[in-house]
């Protein structure tokens, strides 16, 4: 008996040599294709990768005291690096905390890396602890899924393959996230041997699609027509809109896509004025990339009369409304040389008008935010935004506070926005933030609600000790404010909106983040505002509103701009 417990000794402490080559062998490989990030939640079952990444100095590791926003941060730091993260927890239900950030990466076309460490298949059916069924979790949200099984020597020469694979779906066409599911078996510790050879210089192919001469020619002759219109989202090269500016069409860019300053900014409230939208009805509507978030473009550009294209440089399809009429799918380049090559036939008055509007809608919008101070959450984002240095990124919830930028905030000159839009969810917006800030360094803004706070409070946690310059503001108006604006708010009882919709809480945000350790105030005053966006953080600054006001405020945004477009030269489409 004693012979036979040696043995089995000897045996486990190889296994766990075995599985350490193994995750070192994959570790190796990732760095060689220039993926070094990790962000880490805690746990033990995850041992054998996690002593892989914190041992080999190429890679930088963060630790996360929950999986979601571990996943989270891997989500930002992808979003502005535009390379795979790759996020790692324990098995069981940890896992699962994943799924949100997991569906983001997906609709967003965000390369993300995940890998769930899991129990040997012993263990499974049987009541082991934190033994859950995690092989194919995700299910078709994540470009490739996949479980090697718990590692051998025989199978080692296939080990760096399968770091290859995980990295090419990763960032195919469209990029997204994968699953790779790693059983691991007791003891978790092992020395790491000799790694499988790998090969001099490794790389990966990745698909492009390549428009040939002729259809280049066809694209542009499509595209040469005399009122044309541009929408862009995230994912549209900046060439494009360049381009497409230099040869006079108007160009109706979201938030997140705010680079040119001759791009049309406040596009939601000009298109509600029913004169202006019904006389300027394109001839052909482009859309490139992502759809804004404003419903009253997507409502206009589905009218009957208006051709629309949709262009998209990794196949994924916008189409909420089903009124594409032509997908075009092909690459940044040629997409650049169509329209490098456009004649210019634009209708001096179509592009002039669009210009004049613009211009209009952004004096009556920037004089009325600068009279309304801090009552309303729409001036406190502009304000905050604006105040932000210029070599800024800025992370903005979904729900209101994209609205806000994307239809008041106007031209926000070099500053990068970033926005979780793929799902639209509001969960994991301060990690996100963190991620983007471990990729880009400070400063990195934040603007988020107070329900999307609450949803991502444990971010908050070591925010302090991960030297990151975050500039938080946190909208307060007590409860969801976007719901004010669907119909239930006029059609519900107001106790059981309030109860449903409105959704109270009473938090305290700034004794919140003290205890984190984050300096925190709550502000009423633009000056102060200002000074919390312009000084080093990490730092959260609270502005308290009042849900009701902001419909109220919006409506006078929007009949400000209507009246200053009476008298605008029109444009009928004949």
């Amino acid at each position: 008996m004693l012979v036979a417990f040696v043995l089995m000794r000897d045996d486990s402490h190889a296994a766990a040599d075995v599985q350490a080559t193994f995750c070192a062998t994959l570790v190796d490989e990732w760095a060689r294709l220039g993926v070094r990030r990790a962000m880490v939640a805690p746990g033990s079952r995850s041992t054998p990768l996690a002593l892989a990444l914190a041992r080999d100095e190429r890679w930088s590791v963060s630790m996360f005291h929950d999986e979601r926003s571990a996943a989270f941060a891997a989500l930002g730091h992808s979003t502005s690096s535009g390379a795979p993260t790759l996020v790692l927890c324990t098995s069981g239900t940890a896992a699962t905390h994943f799924h949100a950030a997991v569906v983001e990466a997906d609709l967003s076309g965000t390369p993300l890396i995940v890998v769930t460490a899991d129990r040997p298949p012993e263990s499974l059916d049987v009541g082991a602890a934190q033994t859950i069924r995690q092989n194919g979790l995700f299910g078709s949200a994540v470009r490739w899924s996949h479980d090697p099984g718990v590692a051998t020597m025989s199978v080692a020469t296939s080990w760096r393959s399968l770091a290859r694979r995980v990295v090419g779906a990763s960032i195919g066409s469209p990029a997204g996230p994968v699953h790779l599911n790693l059983p691991f078996r007791e003891p978790l510790v092992g020395n790491p041997s000799e790694l499988p050879v790998a090969s001099s210089a490794p790389s990966l192919l990745v698909g492009d699609r390549v428009l040939d001469d002729g259809a280049l020619e066809s694209t542009r002759r499509r595209l040469s027509v005399r009122r044309p219109l541009l929408v862009v989202g995230r994912g549209a090269p900046e060439r494009v809109i360049t381009l497409a500016l230099e040869r006079g069409w108007p160009v109706l860019a979201e938030s997140r896509t705010r680079s040119n300053p001759g791009v049309i900014t406040h596009f939601d409230s000009l298109l509600r004025d029913e004169k202006f939208a019904g006389e300027q009805l394109p001839d052909l509507l482009v859309r490139i990339g992502e759809a804004p978030a404003s419903k009253t473009l997507a409502q206009w550009s589905s009218r009957e009369s208006v051709e629309q294209i949709h262009v998209s440089l990794d196949g994924r399809v916008f189409d909420p409304d089903h009124r594409i009429e032509t997908r075009v799918v092909t690459s940044a380049t040629d997409l650049g040389n169509v329209f490098a090559g456009l004649p210019e036939v634009v209708e001096g008055s179509w592009t002039s008008n669009w210009q004049e509007a613009e211009r209009r809608a952004r004096a009556v919008i920037e004089s009325a935010l600068d009279e309304l101070g801090l009552s309303v959450g729409v001036s406190a984002v502009a304000a905050f935004v604006h105040a932000l240095p210029t070599n800024s990124a800025i992370v903005v919830s979904s729900s209101m506070p994209i609205r806000h930028v994307e239809w008041f905030a106007g031209p926000l000159e070099g500053r990068l926005v970033v926005s979780n839009r793929g799902a639209n969810g509001i969960d994991g917006v301060l990690a996100t933030a963190i991620g983007v800030a471990l990729h880009r360094g400070g400063p990195v803004g934040v603007v988020l609600g107070d329900v999307a706070m609450l949803h991502d409070s444990s971010s908050l946690a070591a925010l302090t000790s991960r030297g990151l310059d975050l500039r938080i503001l946190v909208i307060d108006n007590d409860g969801g404010g976007i719901f004010h604006y669907l119909p239930q708010a006029t059609t519900v009882e107001p106790e059981i909106f309030e109860t449903l919709y409105g959704t109270p809480h009473g938090t305290d945000f700034v004794a919140l983040a003290r205890a984190h350790g984050v300096n925190a105030e709550l502000v009423d005053d633009v000056v102060s505002l200002r000074r919390a966006a312009e000084n080093d953080g990490p730092s959260l600054t609270v502005v308290r509103t009042d849900r009701d006001a902001e419909v109220e405020v919006h409506r006078m945004l929007h009949h400000r701009v209507s009246i200053a477009l009476d008298g605008l030269g029109g444009i009928t489409n004949q």
